[in-house]
């Protein structure tokens, strides 16, 4: 079996790591699994790394697709690219599996995908409306083989200086992001910082207070903001394990918040609000704790800087982590869905129901249409001038269905009318 693993962007958080450990884990099983790209990111050398990576346009991928290379593509459901490469992978006959991983979509059914998977039961319950496939739980998980507790990496408490005695307390996401609620975290560490306690940020957009003008942020000491490698988050989870600090996550929703089962996997305390993606990614009172979404900041702190306060052991954390969140389960259901040769179909198609999030996920929702659109008008043109006269109509197609009112600005009149003159005028490539 052959996998093709397609993403936009190579970014730098847990989507790009959830798709590197699965593909390792299908390896591993014997499945041929490659990693395709349209845009860079620091990250991408670590896919590149691996032999089996590419970054390049949507032409080259459909050569390859032409001549049978790939039997499936998994995608993300709101990759803005995906509706595209969707019709252009069914086009050449490969299966295509999309996942749900922190947002909504309106785009999949039984005519788009052939099957639909969220990493959270509360993403599969709140997406279920939307599509007429059943969508199947798969769980995200963790890399057990990097994210170890304190005692396996003898160089954590010397590189860090995490032995200098005042618990950190840390945030480790993109502070920009409406989701992660990063006011949030400022004003509850606030309150820890008076109380002794030291701030770490590790932040992939590396920005300063007056990014935050107008927002409701508290202003507070911090000995630690800026990026953080990738192969350097274990080291920065185990600091604040050594440290009897905390990771304060402040999220308003989640697919599934990987950083929580990586900090604990680390023997770091992990604290978040009980909210969709967060309640299924921390056992609550065992791999870290929860608290009530609307809890007051001043109840929050006090809650941690209780829990702070008392013994705790790194090691018994990392364990029951590591076991509950181990990616030979994700591996063995992904392998499963891969192989299987009908769809399964909802039994019903319930209607949206409340639930405490919808706001925040429904403007995502409206967001996403635009980047598409944008994203498929792009690629017209490049198929188009490629060769790619019937791809090139396929992406116009999803352009259009996703925001038809754009097609009325001059930009995209213009990419229409380049689309078109090539469509016409170029002869399609020799297949190799």
């Amino acid at each position: 079996m052959r996998v093709l693993h397609f993403r936009m962007l190579c970014d730098t958080g847990g989507v790009s790591s959830s798709m590197q450990l699965l593909g390792r884990e299908l390896e591993r099983r014997g499945v041929q699994c490659e990693y395709w790209f349209c845009q860079s990111s620091p990250r991408l050398q670590e896919f590149l790394d691996t032999g089996r990576a590419t970054l390049g346009p949507l032409s080259q991928l459909v050569r390859r697709l032409e001549r049978g290379e790939f039997d499936v593509v998994h995608m993300t459901a709101t990759d803005p690219a995906a509706p595209v490469v969707a019709r252009l992978a069914t086009r050449y006959g490969a299966r295509v599996v999309v996942t749900a991983r922190g947002a909504l979509a309106d785009v999949w059914d039984r005519t788009t995908c052939f099957a639909y998977t969220a990493i959270s039961q509360g993403m599969a319950e709140v997406n279920q409306p939307y599509t007429d496939l059943e969508i199947e739980v798969v769980r995200n998980a963790i890399d057990v083989d990097r994210f170890t507790p304190p005692n396996a990496s003898a160089t954590a408490d010397a590189s860090s200086g995490a032995g200098n005695g005042a618990p950190i307390v840390a945030f480790a996401g993109r502070t920009t992001s409406a989701e992660k609620d990063f006011p949030r975290f400022t004003r509850v560490a606030r309150r820890l910082v008076e109380r002794g306690a030291r701030v770490w940020i590790a932040d992939p957009h590396a920005r300063t207070w007056e990014t935050f003008a107008g927002q409701p942020v508290e202003q507070l000491p911090v000995e630690r903001w800026g990026p953080v490698p990738h192969a350097e988050m274990p080291d920065f989870y185990r600091a604040v394990a050594t440290s009897g600090g905390v990771v304060l996550m402040t999220s308003r929703s989640e697919g599934f918040g990987n950083v929580a089962p990586e900090a604990a996997a680390c023997g770091a305390r992990v604290a978040a609000p009980d909210v969709m993606g967060l309640r299924e990614a921390v056992v609550d009172g065992v791999t870290g704790r929860l608290f009530a979404a609307d809890a007051s900041d001043d109840t929050v702190a006090d809650l941690l800087h209780g829990w702070m306060q008392a013994p705790h052991d790194p090691q018994a954390v990392s364990d029951v982590t590591r076991a509950t969140f181990s990616a030979s389960v994700l591996a063995e259901r992904y392998l499963a869905i891969y192989g299987r040769r009908e769809q399964r179909l909802a039994a019903t198609r319930p209607a949206p129901a409340p639930f405490r999030e919808r706001e925040l996920l429904l403007q995502h929702l409206e967001r996403q249409r635009g980047w598409r659109a944008s994203f498929a008008r792009g690629s017209a043109v490049e198929l188009a001038i490629a060769g790619y006269a019937k791809e090139a109509l396929d992406a116009l197609g999803v352009a259009f269905r996703s925001a038809p009112r754009e097609f009325l600005r001059v930009g995209s009149l213009r990419q229409l009318v380049v689309a078109g003159r090539h469509v016409v005028a170029r002869p399609r490539p020799v297949r190799a």
